[in-house]
């Protein structure tokens, strides 16, 4: 990506997989604006988030509930001020120590050398059969 290139973005997703928050946020300009392509009935943090300070928050508490045991793009491509990336992941929820493991998307977009948009893309039907064994386990605890 102009601006930003392809080792940022790599140092980004290797400061997210370490949980440096602060090092992830410095990436993100002010209005940054991240859609998350899930319904909100599914997870909390599905559908748009407009601002730092609320992608911040909305970060932070993926933190408290996961633990990220892989997190890394084996695929990044870029054109222009545009970067796609393709992301194994492996989080544990962390009250119910339950699993999920599997591949997202990234579609990223820079002004300058800040991040102004983010959109991902899950399998929805694996989230929402994961997001529901986790309410059944937590209610079994």
């Amino acid at each position: 990506m102009r601006g930003l290139g392809r080792n940022v973005l790599e140092a980004l997703y290797a400061s997210w997989a370490a949980k440096d928050l602060d090092a992830v946020l410095s990436c993100f300009s002010d209005d940054v604006v991240i859609e998350i392509h899930v319904p909100s009935d599914i997870v909390p943090w599905g559908g748009e988030t407009r601002g730092k300070t609320a992608v911040e928050l909305c970060l932070r508490e993926l933190l408290r509930e996961f633990e990220f045991l892989d997190y890394r793009p084996p695929l990044i491509s870029d054109v222009g001020d545009t970067c796609r990336a393709q992301v194994h992941y492996h989080f544990r929820h962390i009250k119910t120590g339950q699993e999920i493991e599997g591949t997202l998307r990234h579609i990223w977009e820079a002004q300058g050398d800040k991040i102004v948009r983010l959109e991902e893309y899950h399998d929805i039907e694996r989230l929402r059969a994961f997001f529901a064994l986790l309410a059944t386990t937590s209610a079994k605890l």
